[in-house]
């Protein structure tokens, strides 16, 4: 059984701060899917100022995963609720440089109750295109997640090469190959500003480290 699923760690992916002063900053908890062929999976983002907790979550409604991102120190610690264990998550990988041609366009959809501008970069050379709909509610703890998570798939990257992107927050992202063929999807379906407990982001009391050997 392997300790923590692969596509928690994957996807956080897929989809995600801001310092402790930027009080207006989004607090909340945002409700999203992602979508690959025939696989869907849902997930959960708990936000409190510079602090993320990013949940994948079952169809029975169970957490399967934890992820606890601190975008301030730039650490991530992964949670096994099932083993009650907690591992640090090392990021020593490169940042890869992609070359993007970024056009924000003026047609706008509204998506869980917020209004959207929607974004298309595209990246030849991946052969990727990437179609954001985008809300601007001062999400300022999106980009430094990305950062801290420092993914390598096209949704994440992308994104953190459009230009002027702070407090702007993804609400559905299509990607696609430069034929037009749907790679993957990640739409959210809700959006629930309220004040969360610190101990969210905080390892739970009677977890223990893994240890890797």
């Amino acid at each position: 059984m392997r300790l923590f699923r692969t596509s928690l760690a994957t996807l956080c992916i897929a989809f995600l701060g801001i310092g402790s002063g930027l009080a207006q900053g989004f607090e909340g908890v945002i409700e999203f899917t992602k979508t690959t062929g025939p696989v869907v999976t849902a997930y959960r983002y708990y936000v409190k100022g510079d602090f993320v907790r990013i949940e994948e979550v079952s169809s029975r409604g169970e957490v399967q995963g934890i992820m606890l991102v601190d975008t301030r120190d730039k650490t991530v610690t992964a949670l096994s609720p099932e083993r009650k264990l907690y591992m640090d998550v090392p990021n020593t990988r490169l940042p890869k440089e992609v070359e993007v041609q970024v056009q924000k366009t003026s047609d706008m959809k509204e998506i869980a109750g917020y209004k959207c501008e929607k974004w298309v970069v595209k990246g030849p050379k991946e052969d990727r295109q990437i179609t954001y709909w985008v809300a601007a509610d001062e999400f300022n703890f999106f980009r430094p997640l990305l950062e801290t998570l420092n993914r390598k798939d096209e949704t994440a990257m992308f994104f953190l090469e459009v230009k002027d992107n702070a407090g702007a927050f993804p609400l559905l992202g299509i990607e696609q190959k430069m034929d037009g063929g749907e790679v993957s999807r990640l739409e959210v379906w809700n959006v629930t500003k309220a004040v969360q407990k610190p101990a969210l982001f905080e390892i739970p009391a009677g977890y223990n480290k893994f240890e890797r050997n």
